[in-house]
């Protein structure tokens, strides 16, 4: 059977798993820990005098953009596109290092062109239950953004490397990864509450984190905020983690000298502060790269009616 375009709207498949389409929570976090260990004591707030930033420092990011589903009538498909990109500082400057941008059809076994389209075949690994397919597809698209990001990470040299979200990749040098949004909940609750009394420039003790054979350190926080408006009690909070390995203490003290000095700021960007300055540049710059979702939506639907035409060229 041939391929045809099922949906170009993707917020209609809401009510099924159309919603993982449309937007998966940005660096969901993944379990919960099966027992509390702290690395550090007392639990208290602490502080850290100012280090300098080490150099080179890179910030590693991606996205991921589902972009039209496909059925032939017993299967479905996702044409998506995903985009890493690395920034750098160096020499007291920030500038973009790399971009790369690759479209794929997760569930297909052949190249799909649709005009100045290309979307490469990204065949799903073993059949999903029928329930769980578009979960399988948007896990498929989001395995192809991790990929894409380890390739670029892999390639940077010495320094420090500061990913937006879990630490999944494996390094020779020091990583650290910051958490945005809090889903899954580390700490019991006689010592969660010392989140609340956070100060910008505060940070807990570390704690252990199990995850996927890995050994992780993390911490949570705290951003500076501005006096204005009423918050969440999370509001600024970040949970960062780097491997449980070298010397993660030291990088512990120097996240109070790095996440506090690139908090964004309301006034420019909406997930502020958590969002931080580099990450945001380079979010914009990779969107402008993936190209206008409208754009893309138009070229799609001209060609619907050649989809099976088109199928396996280039």
């Amino acid at each position: 059977m041939a391929w045809r375009l099922y949906s170009l709207d993707l917020s209609r498949l809401e009510g099924t798993a159309g919603e993982v389409l449309s937007g998966a929570p940005e660096g969901a976090e993944e379990g919960y820990p099966a027992s509390f260990q702290p690395l550090e004591e007392p639990w208290e707030a602490r502080r850290a005098d100012p280090v300098p930033w080490p150099e080179p420092l890179y910030f590693v990011d991606g996205r991921e953009r589902g972009e039209a589903v496909l059925s032939d009538g017993r299967r479905l498909a996702l044409l998506g596109c995903v985009a890493a990109g690395a920034v750098v500082y160096q020499q007291g400057h920030m500038r973009l290092l790399e971009t790369r941008v690759r479209r794929v059809g997760v569930g297909l076994e052949e190249a799909l062109r649709l005009g100045e389209l290309v979307y490469e075949p990204l065949p799903l690994e073993g059949p999903p239950s029928p329930g769980d397919v578009l979960t399988a597809l948007q896990e498929g698209l989001r395995k192809a953004r991790t990929l894409l990001e380890e390739k670029l990470a892999g390639a940077l040299a010495g320094g420090l490397l500061v990913v937006d979200g879990p630490v999944r990749l494996r390094r020779q040098g020091p990583v650290l990864g910051y958490i945005k949004t809090h889903w899954a909940r580390y700490l019991p609750e006689d010592r969660e509450a010392l989140l609340s009394t956070l100060k910008p420039g505060e940070r807990t003790p570390m704690f252990r984190v199990r995850r996927k054979g890995q050994e992780l350190a993390s911490w949570y926080l705290r951003l500076p905020l501005t006096p204005e408006g009423v918050r969440p009690p999370e509001s600024g909070l970040l949970r960062v983690e780097t491997p449980l390995q070298g010397d993660f203490g030291a990088l512990a003290d120097l996240s109070l000298s790095l996440f506090p000095a690139l908090a964004s700021h309301p006034v420019k960007d909406p997930r502020a502060p958590q969002n931080l300055l580099p990450v945001g540049g380079l979010e914009r710059e990779l969107s402008r790269r993936m190209g206008s979702r409208e754009v893309v939506a138009r070229i799609l639907a001209r060609h619907q009616d050649s989809l099976s035409a088109d199928l396996g060229g280039g």
